[in-house]
């Protein structure tokens, strides 16, 4: 039987956060950047919906699509598809990437450790890899520059009322406020109303306090 379609997929994942690396199988996207390709990618939602959908993703499942390099310090570069956004970066994702460059022979190992720079949709990012008898133990990542945007910014939140949250940049744009604020302890039984409360949270963020980077205006939202 001949398959209709054949992409090559290493699964990964960093600490039980899944970040599969699509190896081959998939034409770079239309871009002259990363960030280009990327936004190209994400219009074009048949590679997400075919890898991160079910029978074969959900939710829990993000995939990192190899892509040759714009940038010449880079060794290698990557685009993150997760199930609702394309981020400019992502740290367990690139761990997932070195781990699985260094690990296939993609790029070379050394052994006790291999540094490398990769390249996101967001910048480069350093990656420093703690290998032994030929599997990588370890991955510190160097990110792209990251910044607080607001501190102890009051929000007000339907049917809670106004709490102090901080707003940061890290790769991702996020909202953070004290659980205990919230009256969590965070505890396991409590999972289900914090993954409510933290939407709640992060619409409440997005519609009175509102995210830009200074440097890419494409990124104007808190993810989180």
């Amino acid at each position: 039987m001949r398959s209709r379609r054949n992409i090559q997929v290493v699964s990964a994942h960093a600490e039980g956060e899944v970040g599969d690396v699509i190896t081959g199988g998939v034409q770079p996207p239309a871009g002259d950047t990363l960030w280009a390709q990327s936004r190209t990618l994400e219009k074009d939602t048949d590679l997400r919906d075919f890898l991160l959908n079910e029978p074969r993703g959900g939710v829990f499942r993000h995939a990192n699509l190899l892509v040759p390099p714009v940038n010449p310090k880079a060794d290698a570069a990557f685009i993150i598809m997760e199930a609702e956004f394309f981020p400019p970066m992502s740290g367990s994702n690139a761990i997932c990437v070195t781990t699985v460059l260094l690990e296939t022979g993609i790029l070379p190992m050394q052994e006790p450790e291999t540094v490398i720079h990769l390249e996101a949709p967001g910048g480069l990012v350093k990656a420093t890899a703690s290998c032994a008898d030929g599997a990588v133990t370890q991955v510190r990542i160097q990110n792209v520059a990251s910044f607080v945007d607001r501190l102890d910014a009051p929000l007000e939140i339907e049917g809670i009322g106004t709490v102090t949250v901080d707003t940061a940049y890290g790769g991702d744009s996020f909202c953070l406020v004290d659980a205990a604020a919230l009256g969590f302890g965070v505890t396991p039984d409590e999972a289900y109303d914090i993954v409510r409360v933290g939407r709640q949270v992060t619409a409440a963020a997005n519609e009175h306090l509102g995210f830009s980077h200074p440097d890419n205006p494409d990124w104007s939202h808190l993810s989180f």
